[in-house]
């Protein structure tokens, strides 16, 4: 049994921890449900999580591995790759905890190169035409050419850049650790502009890559609040807070917003990890509808269905219209990735090494893999290709 390594984090103020050192420490300390820790409230016995028994679907998911490249070993105890890689038609980018980004060949798995930050990273890279953006823990926003990976501008922020960098109209838009939302202009690292909440004592290491849905960047912080900003000056549009009021122990505090908002259908939904799940009204930010649910991965909206992974290692199918829960499948004892839609089944891994494919209508596990390695980054998705960065430093690319 490895130690707690909650034993090894003092709870007072100022405090940042590591988005998965949570989950993971309930795993390690053999909790039935991650609610408690999650959502600030014990579940009642009847809905409480079952001891953990994997499915047996009896075939594998059905991928044929293209090509598998080692980028770099896995990091110290405890903490973990940036999870959010770059993709275009013809390479695959991601930075590794200590700092080093990579661009890999689509086509065969080769490095095309690599450059060293000389700063450890977290939230992951973001691609477009001509550049790769990645943020530090030193608190700077980095651009490289995306040619041949030498930099192109470094600029200064606040803190630690805790989010995976979006790129949108011309601007890299990311989050800070001290609650900032930063617009920086793509070519020259300018700053745009900035708008910015309250810190809070008490936060989880990592924040939700920004959502760009039309004129609107869509925001979670630390405190539990999603902003809709001006895509073009940061004002302000209108906020709401997914707080769970209830207990007030130091876990409890956590509020924080770690899923990007997702866009779509009409709507928006948010979920934060104390466990409530939110469709917002686009133009007011309203409640449309809520439930009760705790996730800090993005989740997957496809044909009037939201798929969720829930901190317990669930996956849970709800209607988009009004949020009833259509089925719901254990999956895993450890932390799920984000789901994803890869021909016509669902797509999940976990911090196990184990990957599923699920039916989307039923909610049946169809196929399974023990692929070996961690997966902490969410699977992506183009055309009829499946892209993983592992926690032990490869990358795969199926088919």
């Amino acid at each position: 049994m490895k130690k707690d390594p909650l034993h090894e984090v003092t709870m007072t103020a100022g405090v940042r921890i590591p988005a998965a050192l949570l989950a993971l420490t309930l795993l390690l300390t053999g909790c039935s449900s991650a609610g408690p820790w999650f959502g600030g409230k014990e579940k009642p016995e009847d809905e409480k999580v079952q001891d953990y028994v994997e499915p047996k679907p009896g075939q594998p998911v059905g991928l044929k591995q293209l090509w598998r490249t080692g980028v770099a070993g896995s990091p110290d105890e405890y903490f973990f790759h940036p999870r959010t890689i770059g993709l275009t038609g013809e390479a695959v980018y991601m930075a590794t905890r200590d700092g080093q980004v990579t661009a890999l060949s689509r086509p065969e798995g080769d490095t095309l190169w690599e450059t060293d930050l000389d700063a450890p990273v977290a939230g992951g890279v973001a691609v477009d035409e001509t550049r790769v953006y990645v943020g530090t823990l030193d608190g700077d926003m980095v651009a490289l050419h995306r040619a041949d990976g030498k930099p192109a501008w470094r600029v200064p922020v606040s803190s630690s850049v805790a989010s995976a960098p979006q790129v949108a109209a011309g601007k890299v838009i990311f989050l800070t650790l001290d609650n900032r939302t930063y617009a920086l202009d793509a070519a020259s690292g300018e700053r745009l502009w900035v708008h910015t909440t309250p810190p809070e004592s008490l936060v989880v290491m990592g924040a939700a890559t920004p959502t760009v849905s039309g004129r609107m960047v869509l925001v979670g912080y630390s405190s539990g609040e999603v902003f809709a900003l001006a895509l073009d000056s940061g004002q302000r549009i209108w906020s709401t807070n997914l707080t769970v009021l209830g207990k007030r122990s130091e876990l409890d505090l956590l509020q924080d917003v770690d899923a990007p908002v997702v866009a779509g259908e009409g709507r928006f939904y948010a979920v934060n990890h104390q466990g409530r799940l939110v469709a917002l009204q686009p133009s007011k930010g309203t409640f449309l509808w809520e439930r009760s649910l705790s996730a800090v991965r993005r989740p997957l909206l496809a044909d009037n269905r939201l798929y969720v992974s829930d901190v317990d290692g669930s996956l849970t199918a709800l209607g988009t219209e009004d949020g009833i829960p259509l089925w719901t499948t254990r999956l895993s004892d450890g932390l799920l990735t984000a789901p994803v839609m890869y021909r016509g089944r669902i797509v999940v891994g976990d911090s196990k090494g184990r990957l599923f494919a699920v039916d989307p209508t039923s909610g049946r596990v169809l196929g399974l893999d023990h692929l070996g390695d961690d997966l902490f980054s969410d699977p992506v998705v183009d055309g009829n290709n499946l892209f993983l960065w592992t926690n032990d430093g490869n990358t795969y690319r199926f088919e």
